[in-house]
């Protein structure tokens, strides 16, 4: 496989200090992000336990033994605490109980390398709109929270919502990036320049929120590198490479 690779000795990291004692600047960062689960039950699909308006509900999957749900933090970051509320709706409140958090680095279904922490656990026994907080020690960038209901028979996971907290880390210092020739992102966040495409992969790596960029050696050269922390934002264009980080 032709990828591209990208070496950075750093990155951008933004921290808020107080005079008495260290203050870490933190906010919702799964708020919009892409959420998955091993099955779902209509209309009941993932991205509901990322939004507070269906916290009495929330995501719902089928039985399986284990069920899970994660969210794609379309990032890297450091992870202050992880919060999880249970449904309200009927008695939809006991199939969160016994699962667990926990976070990783890479997406486990792509990747032989994953890192990942044990968060904790939540309780046998859950009442209808309680919240368990978990803190998250992990030592590596975090891009992946998964919450999974282990069993010995098929169960549902029922999440009423996710709040993920934490701010944006350094990424990985080795990145590998497979190339999508003739495909250009089509909702950058940031237009800039670069002399090569693995210079337009230095500028991505500087940014937590970058997952893909595309690079042009034909564009203007003050807008031949867009840089995208969208999902799957690509459009056909002959004269762009679209790169995506991938796993090796």
């Amino acid at each position: 496989m032709l990828v591209l690779r990208v070496l950075v000795c750093g990155a951008l990291y933004t921290s808020v200090t107080r005079l008495h004692g260290l203050f870490v600047h933190s906010e919702n960062i799964s708020n919009g992000k892409y959420a998955k689960q091993s099955s779902t039950i209509t209309p009941y699909d993932a991205s509901r336990a990322l939004n507070k308006a269906y916290v009495s509900s929330g995501s719902l999957t089928k039985r399986a033994s284990p069920s899970w749900w994660e969210v794609d933090l379309r990032g890297y970051f450091t992870i202050s605490s992880i919060t999880l509320t249970a449904a309200t709706y009927g008695r939809w409140n006991i199939y969160m109980g016994n699962a667990f958090v926990e976070v990783m680095d890479k997406d486990v279904s792509l990747c032989s390398d994953v890192q990942s922490e044990w968060c904790g656990n939540v309780s046998s026994t859950v009442t209808a709109g309680e919240e368990f907080t978990f803190t998250c020690n992990a030592t590596f960038p975090v891009r992946y929270v998964r919450v999974t209901r282990p069993s010995t028979t098929n169960v549902h996971l029922v999440i009423g919502h996710v709040d993920v907290q934490g701010e944006g880390a350094k990424k990985p210092y080795r990145s590998y990036y497979k190339p999508l020739k003739n495909k250009k992102v089509s909702q950058p966040f940031l237009t800039t320049s670069a002399m090569t495409a693995g210079d337009c992969g230095i500028i991505c790596h500087r940014y937590h929120s970058c997952i893909d960029f595309s690079y042009s050696g034909v564009s203007p050269t003050y807008e031949n590198c867009l840089l995208t922390d969208k999902l799957l934002s690509s459009s056909n264009d002959n004269s762009w490479t679209t790169y995506t980080i991938s796993c090796m």
